[in-house]
């Protein structure tokens, strides 16, 4: 791994570790409490997981957005924003290729504007992956 592919992927963990710090501390300060779960992969089978924002055209968070994982082959999996507009998915199985995975959003009142989707460090199929969806007003 060449040092510009270090500096990728020590970015992308510490912009993982500061959105699930600052949604736990929302969640904390609110009363309630989020758990994301271990970002570790604790099992031969897991490939990576999914995480990001949804954002609208200004760059704020969107909360209570639809945020759909869909495999190219068949299936999906559906979950919501957090009150900053973070999402995760738990690792699919390492059977399915995370380039199968299409990651889109959903709100009322808004349609779905662009996905954008960071790269991974060439290789490396474990390391979480992060899938930037922004919505527009309709």
């Amino acid at each position: 791994m060449n040092s510009l592919q270090q500096r990728s992927t020590v970015w992308r963990h510490l912009r993982l570790t500061a959105a699930l710090m600052l949604a736990g501390l929302t969640a904390a300060r609110a009363g309630g409490q989020m758990t994301f779960g271990d970002d570790t992969n604790t099992s031969a089978n897991d490939g990576p997981a999914f995480f990001g924002f949804v954002r609208d055209a200004d760059g704020s968070a969107v909360a209570d957005a639809k945020v759909t994982a869909a495999v190219k082959t068949g299936g999906a999996v559906v979950t919501t924003t957090n009150t900053m507009g973070i999402y995760k998915f738990p690792g699919f199985a390492k059977s399915i290729n995370p380039n199968d995975i299409v990651i889109s959003c959903d709100k009322s009142g808004y349609k779905q504007a662009n996905v954008v989707r960071r790269p991974n460090a060439a290789g490396d199929m474990t390391d979480p992956i992060e899938v930037e969806c922004y919505l527009q007003k309709d």
